[in-house]
């Protein structure tokens, strides 16, 4: 089998392939397993929750100062107590800390979010005050949270009376009574309503239930004792039933008693599983603006890097009259009825899903490529994601893809919780490279799935595929490894690794000697376009919205979204020379003409191969009839920082094989801006190449905040003036190093969960060092006594969160998760005696995945109350197990 993983945020941290255990190499006996989390960007924590206040029990009287984009989880007690004892769980103590007070700087379209969430002691509402400190602490705006309103916010905008300026304002947060979390946010006011902090609410259909029978070939007459009626078949041993008895009368209490029965029958000798019956769902806000000229909702920013809008203009016709086939989870929507961003550019499609691993309604393959969503819990619709990355069309609403006029050729081999097997993908492989009279059915194949091993019979394929014209494109995978993943790593392929906002590899990415190029795919863990939270891809996608499943958009990361701009982009290409096949283009790939190089000189690394894709570049270099005076700029975006590079040269050059002189008429900064200092050629200058040096004045620049402006070059040309727009983006960041998601526990979970409690078998401790947190386990060596962090050989979930209302739980709402490989869908890690895995990347955030479940026991579920901590105290050498 394989399947795609994913990295999900508030639209959707995606990631496209399997992940990994980060190489398993061999190393010293006194480590088993080891790695490092990373902080999502903008992170931080109040500095008196429940857990440091049990370390010391004195609150913070002053004011926190917060940057100017932030996400924050703080704890807030009018009283002191305990929490009562559920499940076996100690009721440990909560702290008084009636008052949270913060300061930042804010403009008067942002706005602060609150989002409150219950502790074990119970609910209570809480109070939000937007206070003028240079105005007698003045009262702006207050708002308060009740039974049925857990998300307020409160704005500058909000005092009809008075016009507030940008400006150094505070915020207090106010207890009523029981303790409580709160997550508090900075943002634009029309992007407040996007922030989800709450793991999904899986629905499911009230007195049913999905279940697998020890015997498949007919009901077993000895269940009829469990209450179940109804029987239908699914196939394959699986069975949906119903409940014998009579539902509660009480709405409110037939959710519970369907759970109560499910554990029920989860007991039954004669059956194996039994789970809810969920039903389809995601999250998800939709957009009314554009996203593309909306750079706040973050699909402008990977376009830029891409040097898409130059391209554009040097490619009109936006890669007509190439078929790209995405082969993935299908497309959201029906033949004729799809994706408003997509109907228009699908073309004929086909569904290779097995019926073992379909959930639409005709099993198994079939000329219908839709995505019918995940049989349990809910669906990312990553394959419309990603087909809408290469061909969205241009309609004025939503996002646009790459090749926008490009004709789209769906071809499902995908199924449930995005996993298929290898002869689904190998029969879909066959069908994309013959259509009937010896020609493929697409001329660029894009795979933003992995997990495989090297299999012969699909080299084989692609092999056949490339003599046909076929160019194919694979996610380079998202495990932070070297190890080759298939089938990005097979010969005839194009292995895409990650980048994120600044073009720097993503955290998750892939990589090695088998990648070829880079493309952006995002970093929830970054910043690097400077819009003030983590670099995320938008696309579209599905949700639904009050009550309705609605085509909508999604930000996701992973290198299963950098692979489709690269196939975006090779229509482009195709668009402007259809004989273009893989040896051609591999062939500019390795001369420097397709990307933005590391050096001088053509030349490849492993983290992005042999540089980041210029569209721009890509696509004058398989013009037939290529502009010979555009003048490109490289990098196509700078940005200058303090922890990175004070200074840039942008090169300048007239593309083509052979180039006309242009004349510079000005070079100008599109808005004052004091933190950049620019070195230019003067008006008058003429060639086919000229530099620009861009120097960072970082006095001029606010600590932690970043800005962003544009140098205009305009040029005279053998047919018209043009402008050449480079944006510029500095940076004095001091986030990375500030991020703060609170003490974080560790652990190592058994994946089989006794009910709906995962057992913890060994923990870690960690405080934040410079913005991430280092984790280690060692191995048992069977010697009492048996620390906590000492972990036996086995099969392990790790996970990691913040215990901030101190009740024994991580991974509840309104507390930092951290899941391996992302969060939103675990993956098994092996240990083993003997070997060592080191490496291991993860990122934690109070933001949750709105992804739902994509197998019943993978994903919290209802009634998941977070994961169980063994100890509260830090591990250490003196510190032994109290299970």
């Amino acid at each position: 089998m394989f399947r795609i993983g994913l990295v999900v945020s508030v639209l959707a941290v995606l990631a496209g392939c399997g992940g990994g255990s980060g190489g398993g190499e061999t190393a010293p006996v006194d480590v088993a397993l080891s790695g490092v989390i990373d902080i999502e960007a903008g992170t931080r924590v109040d500095i008196d929750t429940a857990d440091s206040l049990s370390l010391n029990p004195s609150p913070f009287s002053g004011v926190q100062a917060l940057p100017r984009e932030f996400v924050l989880a703080g704890y807030v007690s009018r009283q002191e107590g305990a929490y009562p004892t559920v499940g076996g769980l100690p009721g440990s103590e909560y702290f008084i800390d009636a008052r949270d007070q913060f300061s930042m700087t804010l403009a008067p379209d942002q706005r602060i979010s609150l989002q409150a969430f219950a502790t074990r002691a119970g609910r209570s509402n809480l109070s939000i005050r937007l206070l003028a400190p240079d105005a007698g602490n003045a009262v702006i705006s207050t708002a308060q949270t009740t039974e049925t309103d857990s998300q307020v916010s409160v704005s500058l905008s909000d005092d009809t009376t008075q016009s507030w300026p940008e400006g150094t304002y505070q915020v207090e947060i106010l207890a009523s009574s029981v303790p409580m979390l709160y997550i508090l946010s900075s943002s634009a006011s029309n992007l407040s309503a996007q922030s989800v902090h709450e793991w999904p609410d899986h629905q499911f259909a009230e007195g049913e239930a999905i279940v697998v029978m020890e015997e498949t070939p007919g009901m077993p007459a000895q269940v009829s004792a469990t209450g179940m009626t109804k029987a239908r078949a699914l196939g394959r041993g699986l069975w949906q039933v119903r409940m014998a008895g009579p539902l509660s009368q009480d709405q409110g209490n037939r959710a519970g008693q369907t759970l109560s029965w499910i554990e029920n029958l989860r007991k039954e000798a004669a059956i194996k599983q039994a789970v809810p019956n969920y039903l389809v769902q995601t999250q998800g806000t939709p957009l009314d603006e554009p996203l593309y000229n909306d750079p706040a909702l973050g699909q402008q920013w990977h376009y830029e890097l891409l040097n898409a809008p130059i391209a554009w203009q040097l490619a009109p016709g936006a890669g007509e009259g190439v078929a790209v086939a995405v082969m993935d989870t299908g497309l959201f929507g029906q033949p004729g009825n799809w994706h408003p961003d997509l109907n228009a550019n699908v073309g004929q499609g086909f569904d290779f899903v097995s019926q073992e691993y379909d959930t639409d309604s005709q099993p198994g393959p079939d000329s219908n490529p839709s995505d019918p969503g995940n049989s349990v819990g809910g669906s990312v619709y990553h394959g419309t994601h990603v087909a809408g990355t290469v061909a969205a069309v241009d309609n004025e609403r939503g996002g646009i893809g790459v090749a926008f006029s490009s004709t789209l050729v769906p071809v499902r081999v995908l199924g449930e919780g995005g996993t298929g097997s290898s002869a689904d993908l190998l029969d879909a492989l066959n069908w994309v490279n013959d259509d009937g009279t010896g020609q493929p059915r697409a001329d660029v194949v894009n795979l933003s799935l992995g997990g495989l091993p090297y299999i012969q019979a699909l080299q084989d394929a692609i092999n056949a595929g490339t003599e046909r014209g076929a160019i194919y494109v694979a996610a380079a995978g998202n495990a932070g490894t070297s190890n080759p993943s298939y089938p990005a790593a097979f010969a005839n392929v194009l292995a895409v690794s990650a980048v994120d906002g600044a073009g720097v590899l993503s955290s998750y990415s892939n990589f090695g000697p088998w990648i070829d190029l880079a493309a952006p795919g995002g970093d929830a863990s970054r910043d690097g376009n400077a819009d003030g939270r983590g670099d995320l891809v938008s696309s579209t996608s599905a949700a639904v919205i009050d009550g309705t499943l609605t085509a909508t958009y999604a930000g996701l990361q992973g290198t299963s979204m950098a692979a489709p701009h690269v196939s975006g982009v090779l229509a482009l290409m195709k668009n402007q020379n259809l004989t273009l096949d893989y040896p051609a283009v591999n062939a500019m790939l390795q001369a420097g003409k397709l990307t933005v190089s590391s050096c001088d000189n053509p030349c490849r690394n492993d983290d992005l191969g042999w540089g980041l894709m210029d569209a721009a570049k890509s696509v004058l270099a398989a013009s037939d009839t290529p502009v010979t005076d555009l003048l490109t700029a490289s990098p196509a975006i700078v940005t200058l920082s303090t922890e990175g590079a004070a200074s840039v040269t942008a090169a300048l050059e007239v593309y083509g094989d052979s180039p006309s002189s242009v004349e510079i008429m000005s070079v100008e900064l599109e808005t004052s801006a004091a933190w950049v200092d620019v070195t230019a050629p003067p008006a008058g200058s003429s060639g086919t190449s000229f530099s620009v040096r861009l120097d960072l004045n970082a006095d001029a620049l606010e600590q932690g905040v970043s800005e962003r402006t544009v140098l205009l070059v305009t040029y005279q040309g053998d047919v018209e003036e043009r402008t050449l727009e480079i944006p510029i983006i500095g940076q004095q960041p001091d986030d990375l190093a500030l991020r703060n998601a609170g003490r974080h526990f560790v652990l190592l979970v058994d994946p089989v969960p006794e009910g709906d409690i995962f057992t913890t078998v060994s923990q870690a401790t960690v405080e934040v060092v410079n913005g991430q947190y280092q984790f280690s386990f060692r191995p048992d060596d069977g010697v009492a006594p048996r620390f906590l962090s000492e972990v036996p050989p086995g099969d392990y979930f790790l996970v990691a969160g913040s215990d901030i209302d101190n009740d024994g739980l991580i991974c509840h709402a309104g507390e930092a998760c951290a899941e391996y490989p992302v969060s939103g869908l675990r993956e098994e890690i092996t240990i083993t005696a003997g070997e060592a895995i080191q490496g291991i990347r993860m990122t934690t955030s109070y933001s949750r995945p709105t992804i739902s479940a994509q197998a019943p026991d993978v994903l919290p579920r209802p009634g998941f109350e977070g994961y169980r901590v063994l100890s509260a105290q830090p591990d250490n050498e003196n510190t032994k197990s109290i299970r």
